[in-house]
């Protein structure tokens, strides 16, 4: 049940990564993408159609040409190749409960939506795809469309396409067309890491500056978190993982991906590979809306990270 793919997404552009004064007045959980950040999150939608085994990949080209905006983002190794070319069908995302996470996996999933229509012919009816929010309400979240938390795309596709045949009468042939099915769980325990409540600008700048002395992953910011507490949280988010991955008779997951944030995802891949604090200590974020690649070994049974991340110079 191990999926071939585990993916992790840093969000978007936020308005917060622009501009840092939003957090004295905006609670961080509710703070937005900004223009930049909702292209991304389509380019991230881009960027992980190409890394699956679909029908038809000049589809993602066709998409691709329909952004306003492009850039070359990807930081997968030169030498990367697939090691499965089975069709990929199923995909589950985990999203943390932020707007922006939200925002992002929004613009993640219309890349997708698009890709069913333009191959299976099957479009996706209005109100009926994934809403990031359904309140106007700062502090509150509640989504009317999948109030459990879970929202899932249930749709089948048999195309035929219609022959003809020498003259003779047009014979239907049956054509397979794989349409991506996906579910969307959320999940607190990728959230952020908590740097504070309101956060004055002039006193987080000192902060930050302690904490480049201090180091990263040690680190406590006062009434909020170190990057040690998000390790916790993400071995038993973990265990979670393992857990579906072993469960017999469960449902089909051929990629799994986690739209999270910066610190996250570098702890995610701390706990995961096993490195020590030096080894994390030694790498910076990724850019906003990247794909960070793991992809199962079935020779060895483990996942090999398919990314080159950044460190500091």
């Amino acid at each position: 049940m191990k999926p071939r793919l585990i993916l992790l997404i840093r969000h978007g552009e936020s308005e917060s990564n622009k501009d840092k004064k939003v957090n004295e007045h905006t609670p961080n959980h509710v703070i937005p993408l900004t223009k930049n950040g909702r292209n991304e999150a389509r380019l991230a939608g881009i960027e992980i159609l190409k890394l699956l085994n679909v029908d038809d990949e000049s589809i993602i080209a066709d998409i691709e040409d329909e952004q306003d905006h492009k850039e070359d983002r990807e930081l997968l190794k030169n030498d990367y190749q697939r090691m499965k070319r089975t069709k990929d069908t199923d995909l589950v995302f985990y999203t943390s409960p932020y707007r922006r996470t939200r925002e992002t996996l929004k613009g993640i999933i219309e890349v997708i939506d698009r890709y069913n229509e333009l191959n299976c012919g099957i479009k996706v009816c209005e109100g009926e795809s994934y809403q990031p929010s359904g309140t106007r309400r700062l502090a509150h979240w509640q989504c009317p469309v999948f109030p459990s938390g879970v929202f899932e795309n249930n749709e089948s596709v048999t195309n035929f396409k219609l022959m003809h045949t020498n003259g003779a009468d047009p014979d239907f042939v049956h054509i397979e067309k794989n349409f991506l099915h996906y579910r969307v769980k959320e999940e607190p325990r990728i959230r952020e890491q908590d740097f504070g409540n309101f956060q004055q600008t002039a006193s987080m700048t000192e902060v930050m500056n302690t904490r480049a002395n201090y180091g990263h992953f040690f680190f406590r910011f006062p009434q909020g978190e170190s990057a040690a507490d998000v390790y916790d949280r993400c071995s038993g988010f973990q265990e979670t993982l393992f857990r579906h991955f072993d469960k017999s008779g469960g449902k089909k997951r051929d990629v799994v991906a986690i739209v999270t944030h910066g610190i996250f995802l570098r702890v995610f891949l701390m706990k995961w590979f096993r490195w020590t604090y030096e080894e994390f200590e030694s790498l910076t974020n990724v850019p906003n809306g990247s794909v960070i690649v793991m992809e199962l070994d079935e020779k060895q049974d483990k996942y090999v990270l398919r990314t080159t991340l950044p460190k500091w110079c």
